[in-house]
């Protein structure tokens, strides 16, 4: 009889044993069970390595931002989503600074380049029926008729009279002149004296001597 109890007492520790180990390996918590990278977190791993990418071919890639990728991966790899994409969007970032920032540095050197290759002067020749008026207010000028002064000046040896240029002279025409040069220039054209054939001007005179 007291065979019997102790045979029913271990029947039900087993079965209770049984259920406590049939819990601790539910289905639930198997699912819960790291698994690698999610599908969201590989796409913006696979996002910052595209933009990187991109920044190493044009040699603007920031060395950091590989060092962050390669954490974000191994935070996905801990199933730490939420600190992976975290880094792979600041790795992604990063990229693009860096592309934005090279490309500043390009443009701002190309126009560096091409100021130092714009000629101090352009040369001209007179065609018939050209005048000073008319050779400022084209593209060969400064697309603005009342800055022919400009070219009247830098010319000065060449024209003895503003109204009177020949076909065939070569004037030189100043590329970039000075805000203070354009003002004076225009101030004379608006204000200059009669014009007579043949003669300089007595505020043309006045205009070549103000420096």
């Amino acid at each position: 009889m007291k065979i019997s109890a102790y045979t029913k007492r271990l029947s039900v520790a087993a079965l209770v044993l049984g259920v406590a180990v049939g819990c601790a390996t539910s289905p639930e918590q198997e699912a819960d069970t790291c698994e690698g990278i999610s599908p969201d977190v590989q796409a913006s791993i696979d996002e910052a390595k595209s933009v990187n990418a991109d920044a190493r071919a044009m040699g603007a890639d920031w060395r950091g931002a590989r060092k962050i990728i390669n954490q974000a991966e191994m935070a996905g790899a801990e199933c730490d989503d939420d600190r992976a994409i975290r880094l792979a969007n600041e790795a992604q970032m990063m990229a693009d600074e860096s592309i934005e920032a090279y490309r500043r540095q390009q443009e701002e050197q190309q126009a560096a380049e091409e100021e130092q290759d714009e000629p101090e002067h352009r040369s001209y020749t007179v065609e018939r029926g050209d005048t000073l008026w008319g050779i400022s207010g084209s593209s060969v000028g400064y697309d603005d008729p009342y800055q022919w002064p400009l070219i009247y000046k830098a010319n000065e040896d060449k024209i003895k009279d503003a109204d009177l240029i020949y076909p065939d002279q070569e004037f030189m025409i100043k590329a970039e002149p000075s805000s203070s040069e354009v003002d004076r220039a225009i101030d004379h054209a608006r204000n200059r004296g009669e014009w007579e054939l043949g003669v300089t001007e007595g505020s043309d005179l006045e205009y070549l001597s103000d420096n």
